[in-house]
């Protein structure tokens, strides 16, 4: 027992090793105390004094400056460092207050109006035999009747002869030796299922297996494990905004976040912020790598706080084709622990399949990749599938949840639906489902093979042609193109007198086409050919100014103030809806 005493004397008494260590921490605890009591004398002659201070003010007058100072306070911190740059908001405010001015606002009335002039003729074209309907008919028309119209319909815009000639940009996505079998079933398929809803499960259980199985195929070729779960929706901007709303949701039950922010690169499809305006998300947009035009991940890692609910990430981006660093991307949302959605609106059934259709050199960008808890992929586009439908994919279904909306306490009974819309056609889903089945894996290979045979071609012959350039080579369907000597947006109106329907790009200033079914070899080499013959003259004057339909895109992306292209695009948006031509022309 005396020995054991003593080695404890030892280890801990005054004499042991640790007696340095318990000094300084007696001491270190002296000092805190003598800061603390510091700290109190310092608070209470701020009381004393603020009490003297005010005594000559009534207590209401007191409540109501510090109210006042409250909300200053509140709207010099939610201003100077809430609600993205400080620059770009002075520029914002300064333009809206700028066009109250009537002289100001005249003139920007006059060029919109102008400027929609051109709108209205490119868009409100007669068809030929058919008398615009603005009233309701007082009596029915025979059936007869109205498929001559509808035949009428169908034939406008020459879509059809487009399709055929592959003149088009994206937009139509079938085609090749099974586009007849194709069309057939599914419009046999929606003959079936014309009067169906899914909504009632019940009533239409067959609907209920196809919409679980079509999710299920989609998950299968995107890298999905036993959780990986989904939903099918409307479209890609549809599936973009359930994912935002289940990551904005999830962060305010499980984190308490109420200003959340998402953090992408400018490239992103614009459906992202439709989302952050629907749900009142901050976006952080971040430039993209000026040369490689893929996200720079450094800077999104930087852009990263305590609200951020997640990053995005495309595959490829809609521009110039580029497919991000989505495993990278990956590795810093585990970081941070946030979510990585990976927007695959567009690229959907061809990049799921690149590498076995021969791209080995395609990166990984799907639910292999640690770190990816969301996926959107179109069905309607490289799915070949009916318009609308796409998939949103979660990594697990405590993410999925959060999508959802329900409502116990309605008194027509307890209601609930898995996306935006409540009834939904039952029609669409027989025919996504069909044109999946038709597909199989083998023949989605093999239309990706396709394509990027199409692709190939396509990106040697530019790199051919003297004045053009490629803006990325490119790893995916998209070819994107600009020019180093003339105005790129010259080379706009020849093309589309050609029969072309190309993308017009900004920032900067280049072309796009996406490559579909509807490109065949022939329609690849007319292409090269038409570009060719369009370019040597632009060639022979690089300096001149652009014109016609080229000059409204340059003016548009050259404009400081970007809400006047904002309220050009908005009155063209409501000419869509015009019935009586005679009047808007």
């Amino acid at each position: 027992m005396a020995e054991a005493a003593q080695q404890n004397d030892g280890a801990g008494g005054a004499g042991g090793p640790w007696a340095p260590y318990m000094e300084a921490a007696r001491a270190l605890a002296a000092n805190a105390q003598g800061v603390l009591a510091q700290g109190l004398a310092l608070a209470h002659k701020a009381v004393v004094a603020t009490n003297a201070l005010l005594q000559k003010y009534e207590p209401l007058a007191v409540a109501v400056i510090a109210v006042a100072l409250y909300v200053v306070v509140t709207w010099l911190w939610d201003h100077l460092f809430c609600r993205g740059p400080l620059l770009h908001r002075f520029k914002v405010e300064f333009f809206r207050v700028a066009k109250k001015i009537p002289f100001v606002r005249n003139k920007v009335d006059e060029s919109i109006d102008k400027a929609m002039v051109t709108v209205r003729k490119s868009m409100l074209k007669r068809i030929e035999g058919v008398r615009s309907t603005v009233r309701m008919p007082e009596s029915p028309a025979s059936a007869d009747d109205i498929l001559r119209m509808l035949q009428k319909f169908s034939v406008a815009g020459d879509f059809e002869k487009r399709r055929k000639e592959g003149r088009v940009n994206g937009t139509i996505y079938v085609g090749g030796r099974h586009y007849e079998d194709l069309t057939k079933l599914v419009c046999e398929a929606f003959n079936l299922f014309t009067w169906t809803n899914p909504l009632h499960t019940g009533i239409f259980p067959g609907l209920r297996q196809m919409e679980a199985e079509i999710v299920a195929m989609t998950i299968s070729v995107f890298g999905g494990n036993d959780k990986t779960c989904g939903v099918l929706t409307s479209g890609g901007t549809e599936s973009i905004l359930m994912a935002l709303k289940a990551y904005r949701d999830r962060a305010a039950e499980d984190e308490g976040i109420t200003r959340p922010n998402i953090v992408m690169p400018r490239t992103c499809h614009p459906a992202f912020s439709k989302a952050c305006q629907y749900f009142n998300i901050e976006m952080r947009y971040i430039h993209e790598d000026p040369v490689t035009f893929r996200a720079d991940v450094a800077a999104m890692d930087n852009a990263i706080d305590g609200n951020t609910i997640c990053l995005i990430g495309s595959c490829p981006q809609y521009p110039h084709g580029a497919v991000d660093p989505i495993e990278e991307l990956g590795k810093v949302a585990l970081k941070h622990h946030i979510g990585l959605h990976v927007d695959c609106c567009l690229g959907s059934f061809v990049v799921a399949f690149l590498q076995e259709a021969g791209e080995k050199n395609f990166p990984k960008f799907d639910f292999r990749v640690p770190g990816v808890t969301s996926i959107s992929a179109d069905t309607h586009k490289y799915g070949y599938t009916p318009k609308g439908s796409s998939v949103i994919m979660y990594s697990t279904p405590e993410l999925r949840k959060y999508q959802f909306s329900v409502f116990p306490d309605w008194p027509g009974g307890i209601y609930g639906t898995p996306s935006m819309a409540g009834s939904r056609p039952g029609a669409l889903i027989a025919g996504t489902w069909a044109a999946m089945m038709f597909h199989g894996k083998q023949r989605y290979i093999d239309n990706a093979r396709t394509i990027m045979k199409s692709v190939h071609k396509l990106a040697d012959g530019i790199k051919k042609i003297k004045g053009l350039r490629l803006v990325v080579e490119p790893p995916a369907m998209v070819v994107s193109f600009t020019s180093d000597s003339f105005d790129i947006n010259r080379l706009l109106e020849p093309m589309e007198k050609c029969g072309w329907d190309l993308g017009v790009l900004q920032f900067p200033s280049c072309i796009h086409i996406g490559i579909t079914m509807a490109h065949t070899e022939e329609a690849i080499n007319q292409l090269l050919a038409d570009l060719r013959r369009t370019v040597t003259p632009l060639m022979d004057s690089p300096h001149l100014k652009v014109e016609g339909v080229g000059a409204m895109y340059g003016m548009a992306q050259s404009l400081p103030d970007r809400s006047i292209v904002d309220e050009l695009v908005r009155a063209t948006l409501g000419t869509v809806y015009a019935t009586e031509s005679k009047k808007e022309e």
